[in-house]
């Protein structure tokens, strides 16, 4: 414990009062009996003229008033020195960080006196240390979401179609961005139209089903929209809000625009702009790379999907190929058997087709399958695999399919394919009929693929020479083809 001289009490007065460090004394009930001119300059002439001994007390922040006089209040009961920091207010207004250090001191008989102290402006060192661990955190917050996106990046690479992307991409974006609600838009072939292919978060999204080229900033300049500010709410077409801020980002990849990022901010709003200033433009560069990496994946899938079409569709029908018959032949029978099921093959022929390429040409010929092709497809289930054979040859497998409907729906289509009007260059052309040989395969009598399809042919064989225009079913009467 410090002991009071009266010798040195005046130069002590003297030093301390130009002391550049803001200096204190306490007498031993806690009255404040003496602050250096940095001191009263600090808090304001005016305030501690006006104030006495409250003048401190009343600078305190509200919040740090609390912790600081129960450290006070210990200090002076046990006469041992503190140490405390604090926010004071200042004579213009502001609130600066501040350490006090104090110690007690004696008088002359060796008593408790009080505590003498001084009070350092740490606001930059705090300031300093505060903008540390927010870039800190920043960074781990950026290592995370990276992370992240990798981890997404590497699904998106093994997904084989688009519509397998999909619930990817909502797993890890509810990830990525916690606190935002989003979808992905994406183009059709025709490029006119972009409609949500998936979404998002915990809220429903304010914006459309679909997004036209030109009611959306994005797709119009090519690169990131955002209406995260007051300065800047000019809203895309296809927002039907105003009450959120959001980000549309154009999803591209080789100079192709594939759709849209769109994402909505739904979480508090804090006070301090130069936070929210940092955080929505950590969140434009994240969705900007989210983005460009969902870009390069789908464009890469899209290629993959139209390799893959390619080998297995036939190009004139878009009906699936020889080859891919023969495929799902093999797996779907083999499928049937694990469930006990039976499956039907319909082997189609469309009668007098030559006579159609002789009379009206080559043109009309490939108009008769198209549209012979679109009605089939209007007239199956979607579990069926309609397949172009060869030629104007057809085969539709129909797994797990009981041996009624099978019947019933070649005798159908063969009834209403008179119906069918097919014109080329303006001009009708004359009625279409088709022969029909179908062959079942039930649970009791599982034959290999390439004897179904015999069976099929015998039947078809059967229908022709009957006359055409007729469903034959396969029996054991008939001498395989």
């Amino acid at each position: 414990m410090c002991r009071a001289d009266s010798e040195n009490t005046i130069d002590f007065y003297t030093l301390a009062q130009d002391s550049p460090v803001m200096l204190w004394i306490t007498n031993r009930t806690g009255e404040n009996i003496f602050s250096n001119k940095n001191y009263r300059q600090f808090i304001g002439e005016e305030k501690i003229e006006k104030l006495g001994q409250n003048a401190w007390l009343q600078a305190l922040h509200p919040d740090d008033k609390n912790h600081c006089l129960d450290i006070f209040h210990t200090a002076f009961k046990t006469h041992q020195a503190f140490e405390m920091e604090y926010r004071l207010q200042r004579h213009d207004g502001e609130y600066h960080y501040i350490l006090d250090r104090g110690v007690p001191y004696a008088d002359e008989a060796g008593h408790f006196a009080g505590f003498v102290g001084s009070s350092t402006d740490i606001t930059d060192r705090k300031f300093s240390e505060e903008e540390m661990k927010r870039s800190h955190q920043e960074l781990m917050r950026y290592n995370q979401e990276m992370s992240l996106i990798n981890e997404l990046n590497s699904y998106l690479q093994v997904c084989r179609a688009l519509t397998e992307t999909y619930p990817v991409i909502c797993h890890y974006a509810e990830k990525i961005f916690p606190d935002w609600a989003g979808a992905i838009y994406l183009f059709d072939d025709t490029k006119t139209v972009a409609q949500i292919a998936t979404k998002w978060g915990h809220q429903n999204i304010e914006s459309k089903e679909t997004i036209l080229p030109g009611g959306c900033w994005s797709l119009r300049q090519g690169k990131v929209h955002q209406a995260v500010s007051d300065d800047n709410n000019l809203l895309c077409h296809h927002v039907t809000s105003d009450k959120f801020k959001y980000y549309c980002i154009p999803i591209m990849a080789q100079g192709e625009i594939l759709g849209v990022l769109h994402i909505e901010y739904f979480g508090d709003i804090k006070n301090n702009n130069k936070n929210n200033q940092r955080y929505f433009e950590s969140r434009r560069r994240l969705t900007k790379t989210m983005a460009d990496n969902l870009g390069l994946s789908l464009v890469s899938l899209k290629l993959r999907e139209a390799l893959k079409n390619q080998s297995i569709r036939d190009p004139l029908t878009g009906l699936y190929n020889r080859r891919y018959m023969e495929e799902s032949l093999q797996r779907e029978l083999a499928a049937c058997k694990r469930v006990n099921q039976g499956m039907g093959v319909i082997i189609v022929d469309i009668d007098y087709f030559k006579k159609f390429n002789d009379e009206f040409g080559h043109d009309a010929g490939d108009i008769i399958l198209v549209e012979f092709s679109r009605f089939m497809e209007t007239h199956f289930r979607k579990s069926d695999i309609i397949c172009r054979y060869g030629g104007e040859e057809f085969v539709v497998i129909m797994p797990t399919a009981p041996e009624t409907l099978v019947l019933s729906r070649a005798n159908d289509i063969c009834e209403k394919l008179h119906s069918l009007n097919v014109f080329h260059q303006g001009r009708k052309l004359p009625s279409i009929t088709a022969s029909f040989g179908v062959a079942y395969i039930s649970p009791d009598n599982y034959q290999q693929a390439s004897i179904v399809v015999k069976l099929a042919d015998t039947a078809l064989y059967e229908a022709k020479n009957n006359g055409r225009n007729q469903v034959m079913v396969y029996h054991s009467g008939l001498e395989l083809t």
